[in-house]
């Protein structure tokens, strides 16, 4: 591990999002997650046809975040805001590879 001042506690968690919301279909979520599943007017479930990060997307704001867009035509967006920072330097371990 390292210490790393630099770390992005923002942008971490918001790529992290838009990879958890990308890598599964929405029926498959709201079922693990013992939630209904949100289906289509023809029948079939929604899901996510596209996560974006709001630089991406053009969202005009400071905050990080994630723009979520359904096959339905919905769109969501989820912010990130910070209300504390950390009292000492956040401590970093690269990914681990699988191989």
């Amino acid at each position: 591990m390292t210490t790393d001042e630099d770390t992005d506690h923002e942008g971490l968690l918001e790529r992290l999002l838009r990879h958890l919301l990308s890598g599964n279909d929405l029926d498959e979520l709201c079922e693990e997650a013992a939630l209904p599943v949100l289906m289509e007017h023809t029948g079939g479930p929604l899901y996510v046809r596209e996560v974006v990060t709001y630089g991406d997307a053009g969202v005009m704001t400071l905050n990080r975040g994630v723009v979520i867009r359904l096959s339905d035509g919905s769109e969501f967006q989820l912010s990130i805001v910070t209300s504390r920072r950390p009292g000492s330097p956040v401590r970093v371990r690269p990914p681990s590879t699988s191989g």
